[in-house]
């Protein structure tokens, strides 16, 4: 079994016995690319974030909390490269992971950002064992995480979990072209104040890591744009910035400075995961 200690709230809750925290002996791997173990991660009141983990009837979620370790993912931390055989798949509680694609001149832009509202794993999901995507941390935070095995196992022997991973897997789609085309008409404080707006979301709170240059990277954009973009967001009181951190300051307002395209993914979200 992965880890030592048991929830017991969240075991109770569910009728499942087996979703462990990691130890606090445990230390991170310095072998292995893959390895994302943090020492003492603690829910206290043992109660998921993710939210199509949610959404399964209480058999099938205790069924895949079984197999499944808590793990934490750090900013910048590579969970997979492309064409490499893919070991895991995660379920974001307060993490946020982005699949980044990279061109043969070593530039690279982000693809699909994950947070609690998703997973990562859609190519073991069906039946590929490589991404053309590099997987890397985007926030700091915990995830649960499964083997390629069990998790391909679980998505075929549970209705309830298949049917969401389907439904997921065409959020991604549709989030992708409506980002390509975001990417293409809106300027660049209008897809800063989506991207921040997206990352809160998905971590469940107000400040996150996060430094310029990432985003930068994240948005396929120059440095010196983020920079101004950011700037003029901060001035109007909407985000704090310092040290690597956001805040989000005030929440309408950058769905304000936001584009339409924040609204629209939004409302397709709740559609297809309900």
């Amino acid at each position: 079994m992965p880890g030592s200690r048991i929830y017991d709230t969240y075991a109770s809750n569910l009728g499942a016995h087996h979703w462990t925290e990691m130890s606090a002996a445990s230390t991170p791997s310095t072998t292995h690319p893959h390895t994302a173990v943090s020492a003492g991660i603690h829910r206290s009141d043992g109660a998921l974030r993710n939210k199509i983990l949610r959404l399964l009837p209480p058999a099938e979620l205790a069924a895949l909390v079984e197999r499944s370790e808590l793990v934490e993912v750090k900013s910048k931390q590579i969970l997979f490269q492309p064409e490499e055989k893919l070991e895991y798949a995660h379920f974001p509680e307060d993490c946020v992971i982005s699949l980044v694609t990279v061109l043969e001149d070593g530039d690279q832009v982000e693809a699909m950002t994950i947070g609690n509202d998703g997973f990562s794993g859609i190519p073991i999901f069906h039946e590929v064992e490589t991404s053309k995507q590099k997987g890397c941390g985007q926030i700091t935070g915990t995830a649960l995480r499964l083997a390629a095995k069990d998790f391909h196992n679980l998505a075929r022997e549970l209705a309830g979990l298949r049917r969401l991973l389907h439904r997921y897997s065409e959020f991604v789609f549709e989030t992708a072209a409506q980002s390509a085309a975001c990417n293409r008409l809106h300027v660049i404080e209008q897809r800063c104040a989506r991207w921040l707006l997206m990352s809160q979301e998905r971590v469940g709170r107000d400040t996150f890591d996060l430094t310029q240059e990432f985003l930068a990277e994240m948005l396929g954009v120059r440095r010196p744009g983020v920079t101004v973009a950011m700037g003029i967001l901060e001035k109007a009181g909407l985000i704090a910035h310092s040290r690597g951190n956001i805040t989000v300051l005030n929440r309408p307002g950058l769905e304000k400075a936001s584009c339409e395209c924040h609204r629209t993914i939004r409302a397709r979200q709740a559609k297809l995961i309900a």
